[in-house]
């Protein structure tokens, strides 16, 4: 992994400057690790229940081990990582109440999102969602090998819906979200996402033709109809992951 490019510190001789910049350079250092853990998790390269080796990011990313521990410590505040005493950190695994409440979540902000989406959206935007539900139908007509770019841009296309809404911290925590949904995903096998491809892409279809005709009930409903489906499959995806490994025989 490339090393991180520490930015430079304030001399020790300067004694003039306050020392408050010192702590906020280190802060940046924790947002680098965090983002970077953060991404790690998402996209899978980190698995549910995998342990964090905190020295082992440490070396990694070319940092001291304090970062690390401050990223750990806003992750596990979200949710994202389990820190469990006198034995270590994990990454968070898939809780169906959980994900659940975060649909839940979901469908609300994209509610508050469709209030004010359709009175900024301009035809240049419905362009760029048309661009993006083609994109997928293109990931789709590779099956499961284009599963990682169709998520990639399913994602762009709901944030660019939520962008439209104007709203910053409806934008921030839309985002957070993501990651918990993310972790979930694990569970998702290839057959059962290709099957569900053509609905979901009815279903965005619906979204861009509400958006055109700027009406805030047809989106609000296209979007509802939306994240239900996809709550019911990604729990129905948990539940057969937990059956399944009851099922699988001890090894000893």
């Amino acid at each position: 992994m490339t090393r991180l490019r520490l930015p430079a510190m304030p001399s020790s001789k300067d004694e003039s400057r306050p020392a408050v910049f010192q702590p906020v350079e280190r802060q940046r250092i924790s947002d680098y690790v965090y983002e970077e853990v953060l991404g790690a998790i998402v996209d899978h390269r980190f698995q549910p229940g995998e342990r964090l080796s905190i020295p082992d990011l440490a070396g990694g990313l070319g940092v001291s081990q304090m970062p690390v521990r401050q990223a750990i410590d806003r992750l596990s505040e979200e949710g994202l990582v389990d820190v469990r005493p006198r034995s270590g950190s994990y990454v968070a695994q898939a809780d169906e109440q959980e994900v659940a409440e975060t649909f839940d979540l979901r469908r609300a902000l994209d509610r508050l999102a469709a209030e004010t989406a359709v009175l900024h959206v301009c035809d240049q935007d419905i362009a760029e969602l048309e661009d993006h539900v083609r994109k997928m139908d293109e990931a789709a007509d590779q099956g499961s090998r284009g599963m990682g770019k169709h998520d990639r841009v399913n994602w762009e296309f709901h944030l660019l819906i939520v962008r439209l809404s104007g709203n910053e911290k409806l934008y921030e925590m839309y985002k957070q979200l993501n990651a918990h949904l993310k972790i979930a995903t694990v569970h998702v096998s290839s057959q059962d996402w290709e099957s569900r491809v053509p609905q979901a892409q009815r279903e965005h279809r619906a979204m861009v033709a509400a958006l055109r005709a700027r009406s805030s009930s047809e989106l609000t409903n296209a979007l509802s109809v939306h994240v239900e489906r996809a709550k019911a499959a990604l729990i129905g995806d948990i539940r057969a992951a937990r059956e399944s490994a009851h099922r699988a025989p001890v090894r000893r």
